[in-house]
């Protein structure tokens, strides 16, 4: 019998490029906290497989107690793996004693929820602190925390505390201070949760410029889609400390295979039905019925005049309810709701119609 391909023969075989050589790499994870008081313990991952390609943006998104920040954590040692490995530039950094995690943390940034900045220190002195701690000369330190508050955008706010700050600024001292060192992985703890949405779109464009011009690869974790298809290559969906779903963005958002993965892209690649309408909303159909249909379009025809299109093939009138054009890792994607004569062979041609155009399509009920 043939072995089984590995993942990147399969991509090849089938004419796709194979993904870059990963930078970290999770075999077999698990993690095991002791019970409280006599508690059971607790396994907050179990099994977990994981990929982080160089130089991507990579996503991980789970609800609460799902066991990213433990995943996460494991990444600088803050938490130690109970089982499996984890490889870090191909090193195995699963056993390595505190001094070997200190000199791994040195290529390592992370930025936090709650921005961890020191309170009695500047802007210059916090982006300072990580060089100060490695005993970079000062001449170096200067050039250093000017580059990066050029970069992120605080070169007039070096001498100001944090409290003088606004969220969104103190989040880019973080990520400054997180690249002193000049990792070669950022981490990411919810670096955007505290932020309202304008900010965080600021945010997230400055980590991926600093993934474009640094190179940087960045492994986050969040519990915001929205997060995840404005910004990552890739994306793995966490569940009772398993991984139920990995893959490239848009196909993932796309094209859901795990019931929580469609949970979670249901808010970001639906539409929903106007509300005169949702209550008349009828899973049967009556007489002179108009079914209700959802289209979903990527690619090309995301901006391709599908509706014209439609009605010249088949010559009926398509009413359209509510609609959609997004963007999704970068490629355009779009969902439309539309009626259509529920009768036939009206619908019958329209479906048709519909799948001779590559567009996926569902029928979610009748209205009157």
């Amino acid at each position: 019998m043939n072995a089984p391909l590995k993942p990147d023969a399969f991509r090849v075989g089938i004419g796709i490029p194979p993904l870059p050589e990963p930078i970290i790499r999770f075999e077999r994870v698990g993690k095991v906290f002791a019970g409280r008081r006599g508690q059971s313990e607790v396994e907050a991952l179990a099994g977990i497989d994981l990929d982080v390609p160089k130089g991507a943006i990579v996503g991980v998104i789970g609800r609460s107690g799902a066991g990213k920040s433990t995943l996460i954590r494991l990444v600088n040692g803050l938490e130690r793996a109970s089982s499996g490995r984890i490889l870090i530039e191909g090193e195995d950094v699963t056993g390595l004693s505190e001094a070997g995690w200190r000199a791994r943390r040195r290529t390592t940034g992370m930025i936090f929820q709650h921005f961890n900045l020191l309170s009695s220190r500047t802007v210059f002195d916090n982006v300072a602190l990580p060089l100060e701690i490695a005993g970079t000369p000062k001449a170096e330190i200067t050039a250093q925390v000017e580059r990066l508050l050029d970069l992120v955008g605080l070169a007039d706010k070096r001498e100001r505390y944090p409290a003088e700050l606004s969220g969104g600024q103190k989040q880019r001292v973080g990520i400054a201070r997180a690249l002193a060192t000049e990792p070669k992985v950022l981490l990411c703890d919810e670096a955007t949760s505290a932020l309202d949405p304008e900010t965080t779109q600021s945010i997230l464009a400055l980590l991926k410029q600093v993934n474009r011009e640094l190179g940087v690869t960045i492994l986050l974790i969040t519990h915001e889609i929205p997060v995840i298809k404005e910004i990552c290559d890739r994306v793995a969906v966490i569940e009772g400390g398993r991984i139920v779903e990995e893959g490239d963005t848009f196909s993932m958002l796309t094209q859901p295979k795990h019931p929580t993965t469609a949970r979670f892209v249901e808010a970001v690649t639906g539409v929903d039905l106007p509300a005169h309408l949702a209550g008349r909303l009828r899973s049967e159909p009556r007489s002179g019925d108009a079914a209700v249909l959802r289209i979903t379009f990527t690619g090309e025809n995301a901006t391709a005049p599908v509706i014209s299109r439609l009605s010249s093939i088949i010559g009926v009138d398509v009413n359209i309810l509510a609609g959609r054009i997004d963007a999704i890792a970068g490629k355009p994607f779009g969902s439309l709701l539309v009626s259509v004569p529920a009768r036939e062979p009206e619908l019958g041609a329209v479906l048709g119609a519909l799948k001779s155009l590559e567009l996926k399509v569902e029928v979610i009920g009748h209205v009157a």
